[in-house]
């Protein structure tokens, strides 16, 4: 039995040749992609997904805590201020912030750098709530008076996330404490709109997700991001540093 050459298997023309030909073309499409996405440099759109991603997971981030109705201590609450643990309750300042030789805690100003707390979470102080159902009122009122309904989205993703999703925290604290006030006219409208609110943050994690999937680089420079705490910003590349784009402007959204 005559036996065929390695050559003779890959001669032009033969299966084999194209079979190969193929393969080595697929390897280097693919180091092609890996090389583009490791010298991926961010655009103003990545600089604006990038924040309005970190807004969503943040939020996420709290459904579980808020509706069980605990608080982390020093947690931030747009419009009602920084929550201090062993206080049960929101104040402007974060607990052991320094001004003047002075440090901030449970209220008020001292004179010596507050001790740790001993509570790191707790549940809001039946007063605290009633001022939370209050804030949240209030933001109603104003998504009323701007014509943004319960739906509607805002000029910028982003700052509509941020309304909507502040919203969305104030009421799962009060759903979380419902056995602990009497719940109002607030809380009343927010339960209704609230899965208008939720909707509304799910139509964004879709923007995100449609934006990460058409952009390969783009989840490189979040990750990026996440392990150098720096956010992402137009120009800058997933190996670190600024590449040759010359978009730097900034972003459109807020932080």
């Amino acid at each position: 039995m005559k036996k065929h050459s390695d050559r003779t298997r890959i001669r032009p023309g033969g299966i084999l040749h194209w079979s190969t030909l193929c393969l080595l073309a697929g390897g280097s499409v693919a180091l092609t992609s890996c090389d583009s996405e490791n010298t991926y440099t961010a655009t103003a759109q990545d600089e604006q997904m990038a924040a309005l991603q970190k807004k969503l997971d943040d939020i996420d981030s709290r459904k579980s805590q808020l509706l069980n109705g605990y608080v982390e201590h020093n947690f931030e609450l747009p419009g009602a201020g920084f929550y201090h643990a062993d206080a049960q309750d929101f104040f402007p300042y974060s607990y052991g912030q320094e001004k003047d030789g002075k440090w901030y805690a449970n209220g008020e100003w001292v004179d010596t750098k507050p001790e740790p707390p001993r509570l790191t979470t707790s549940r809001p102080s039946e007063a605290a709530l009633r001022k939370i159902e209050m804030i949240l009122a209030r933001e109603q009122e104003l998504v009323e008076e701007n014509g943004g309904g319960s739906t509607t989205t805002h000029r910028t993703t982003h700052h509509h996330s941020s309304g909507v999703g502040n919203m969305l925290l104030m009421y799962w604290l009060l759903s979380g404490n419902r056995n602990n006030f009497t719940p109002g006219a607030g809380f009343q409208q927010a339960q209704v709109r609230q899965q208008g609110w939720q909707q509304a943050l799910n139509n964004d994690r879709s923007t995100v997700n449609a934006h990460a999937a058409a952009n390969p680089g783009y989840q490189r420079l979040v990750q990026q991001s996440k392990q150098s705490g720096a956010p992402v910003t137009a120009g800058r590349s997933v190996r670190g540093g600024f590449g040759g784009s010359s978009s730097g402007s900034s972003s459109s959204f807020g932080s």
